[in-house]
């Protein structure tokens, strides 16, 4: 079996946080999301989530903390998936590139409620569930 590490920020901002709408091409499907990835071979998780910061939306960040950590097990891939989130501000002013094989929209918002309707990630759900308390 094998063991997969995610690393994920979220990113604040004045009150507001970003939020990335994944591709189909890449992903099958168009959900939203936050910056982060798979931690490669010798990186911390930390410098995993520093580095999906500026390899998917540009921007350099300082993380705080940890504020979620979850695992699954995905039978498909024989595999089991755990995913930390840090809680990251941005710490210079740059604008938000995206590459639109892995991203095809973001949005700063402070509440889900301005994506009513649309596919979000459920941990995501469940960490603005956390701050809204």
């Amino acid at each position: 079996m094998a063991v997969k590490l995610i690393a994920h920020t979220l990113i604040e901002k004045n009150g507001q946080y970003l939020l990335i709408k994944r591709s189909k091409i890449k992903r099958g499907l168009s959900y939203w999301d936050i910056p982060g990835g798979s931690v490669e071979e010798n990186e911390l998780p930390r410098e995993a989530a520093i580095r999906e910061a500026i390899e998917e939306v540009n921007q350099k960040i300082r993380i705080d903390r940890i504020i979620h950590e979850d695992s699954q097990f995905d039978s498909s891939k024989n595999a089991v998936f755990t995913r930390l989130v840090y809680e990251a501000w941005t710490i210079e002013q740059r604008d938000i590139l995206l590459d639109p094989e892995e991203n095809i929209d973001f949005i700063w918002l402070s509440s889900l409620e301005d994506l009513e309707g649309e596919l979000i990630v459920p941990y995501l759900i469940n960490i603005f569930a956390d701050r809204s308390t």
